[in-house]
């Protein structure tokens, strides 16, 4: 990719950059003098004052909106500079909390790069701005009505020309629509702040590493868990202020819807809604959510929060990605996260058996910043999120006191089955990944693998047919089986060395020979044109040769979508080849096949 320490070619949007850059502090200015407007208009025409039952502009507290604006942008401002800072090409002036989690000047200015683009595209501001469009479309009707010839259902200032008659209906018209956009600003930065948290948490999930996803050699430019960290949180905890912000900014989402309906709702009421009487009676969805836009509000608190929640899958990202891991092991399961390199290791530098790692992974947090502190926050938001469902009277002490404790215990309850719900797929996989003091099951799997088997492996290749096969079976049978039972050339020989007798050798060290055969397999030729395979001096048929007439236990292995020759394309020394079972690994199927492989391996 060239100097990654350079900013690399991209056009971010101007809009998106501008709303993101906190020195521009003009622009509180201009959000103040949009949310004014409104107030200023609603007095000079008449409709500030609440007369009959229409809701004057100032009585229903929508005055707030002149200060609400500003004061949501510099929150958002102030979030994303949490979260986000990258507004500036690199290197910037402040590094973006997970790009602290990787090391090294190159590798991070590749994570910033490319976290630059996945944040900074227009397609992040066209998306909240239709969205915000479409609230706005589904509330005119209702808003709208009076001046379309249907009668008011929603009496207040937005139709106060009913019952002003010095006030004209392109007067009254014009203060909703003046209103309107202040409320299209507030909603557009709402679902802005989802949108970048979204793509924000997304890349974070993207960039831990995954063994089957990452290249070997690449694996700097990722996220590495680290099971043994002290503060149990994988290693994260240099990026707490990014997780815990969005937290935070989730509470304070919940505020404002909180507020939006209580200027709706609450304020507005002339009397107690019929639910809340005692005995109470069946709640109206109209008297719950007199406004399209007041559900909306509430679900997409639902949408954020679920956003906000996304860096808890870090512990579930083995069983995510496609695929068939449904009978992942747990050895198949910690591998994923483990390059061979950074597999941990004991004090003594020896490589931690299952067990303990999977010990050290189950005492780690799913939140990466800590559970306990993730069960506060969570507490709280879902609580906020709770009272926003119901119009509290605030004229009724008693009935605020249970509405507000009976909330708090299901914010409580919600919190748990949150927690609850991330542990289940764990517990699919194996106790031992969420219970640290599990005992090993005497027929599982990590017990087998924990042990230092008896198998030695020899993978045979031809490097023009299955070379990388032969690199990635390697990897994965060295993380089962160790690094020490499994050969294979480009490994275990050394310059000069000769090479058929160090692999007479090493064929005779082994108890079971892979035999990797690709789509060109067969059809391989040397200078002359003749079948590498009925070569007496090709090293594959030697190999393929000499197990077999040495009793090893021989397995075929597919790949590329390769099928199993026939006994008569074979050449004689090794036509006993076709006799052996083979075993097919299909690159949609990867793990699971080499899965059954190693079962196989293991049962011998």
């Amino acid at each position: 990719m060239g100097d990654s320490t350079r900013s690399i070619d991209f056009a971010p949007n101007g809009l998106l950059v501008r709303l993101l850059d906190s020195s521009r502090r003009g622009d509180y200015l201009i959000a103040f003098a949009i949310g004014a407007w409104p107030v200023l208009l609603a007095y000079l025409i008449g409709a500030h004052r609440t007369i009959g039952k229409h809701i004057g502009y100032w009585d229903s507290h929508a005055w707030l909106l002149a200060i609400a604006l500003p004061a949501l942008l510099f929150a958002f401002r102030l979030l994303m500079s949490r979260v986000i800072p990258v507004t500036r090409p690199w290197p910037p002036p402040q590094l973006p909390p997970i790009v602290s989690l990787v090391h090294g000047e190159t590798a991070q200015a590749s994570v910033y790069n490319a976290l630059r683009k996945q944040v900074l595209p227009t397609g992040n501001v066209v998306l909240p701005l239709l969205l915000t469009l479409g609230v706005h479309l589904l509330d005119a009707p209702y808003v709208l009505g009076p001046y379309l010839g249907t009668p008011s259902t929603w009496p207040s200032w937005a139709s106060m020309f009913e019952v002003v008659e010095n006030i004209g209906p392109g007067e009254n018209l014009f203060l909703v629509l003046s209103a309107g956009l202040v409320q299209f600003c507030l909603v557009f930065l709402g679902l802005l702040s989802i949108t970048l948290f979204f793509r924000h948490n997304l890349f974070f999930l993207r960039n831990v590493y995954q063994r089957r996803w990452i290249a070997d050699g690449d694996e700097a430019r990722y996220f590495q868990v680290e099971p043994k960290d002290v503060n149990r949180c994988f290693g994260f905890r240099a990026a707490n202020i990014a997780f815990n912000t969005q937290v935070r900014a989730l509470m304070i989402a919940g505020g404002a819807i909180f507020l939006s309906r209580y200027g709706v709702l609450i304020a507005n009421a002339s009397e107690q809604p019929e639910f809340l009487r005692f005995p109470p009676t069946a709640p109206d969805f109209g008297e719950l959510f007199p406004l399209p836009s007041q559900w909306l509000m509430a679900l997409s608190w639902l949408v954020a929060l679920a956003v906000v929640a996304m860096p808890a899958l870090v512990k579930l990202l083995p069983r995510l990605g496609g695929g068939d891991r449904g009978e992942h092991s747990v050895a198949d399961f910690l591998h994923e996260y483990f390059s061979e390199r950074s597999w941990p290791r004991d004090s003594r530098g020896a490589k931690e058996l299952l067990p303990t790692v999977a010990a050290d992974f189950a005492r780690n947090s799913f939140w990466p910043t800590g559970d306990n502190r993730a069960g506060v926050l969570f507490f709280f938001a879902y609580w906020i999120f709770f009272l926003t469902l119901v119009p509290v009277p605030l004229n009724n002490l008693p009935l605020v006191l249970l509405i507000v404790s009976a909330t708090a215990i299901l914010a409580y309850l919600a919190r748990l089955l949150t927690f609850k719900g991330l542990r289940l797929p764990l517990h699919y996989v194996d106790e031992m990944l969420v219970d640290p003091t599990a005992e090993v099951a005497p027929n599982s799997d990590l017990g087998k693998d924990s042990e230092a088997p008896n198998t030695n492996i020899f993978i045979s290749y031809r490097r023009r047919d299955t070379a990388a096969y032969a690199r990635a079976l390697y990897e994965r049978l060295g993380a089962a089986f160790s690094e020490d039972h499994v050969f294979i050339d480009i490994r275990d020989i050394v310059p000069g060395e000769n090479f058929v007798q160090r692999i007479e050798r090493s064929l005779a060290d082994v108890d079971t020979v892979i035999v990797l055969i690709g789509d060109r397999w067969l059809s391989l030729t040397d200078g002359d044109g003749r079948p590498r395979l009925e070569d007496p001096n090709d090293i594959v048929s030697l190999e393929v040769a000499t197990a077999l007439n040495t009793g090893k236990r021989v397995i075929p292995v597919l790949v590329g979508g390769a099928g199993m020759p026939d006994a008569e394309q074979l050449p004689p020394a090794i036509q006993a080849l076709a006799a052996r079972n083979a075993l097919e690994v299909s690159e949609t199927r990867w793990e699971y096949d080499l899965g059954r492989l190693i079962e196989a391996l293991r049962a011998q």
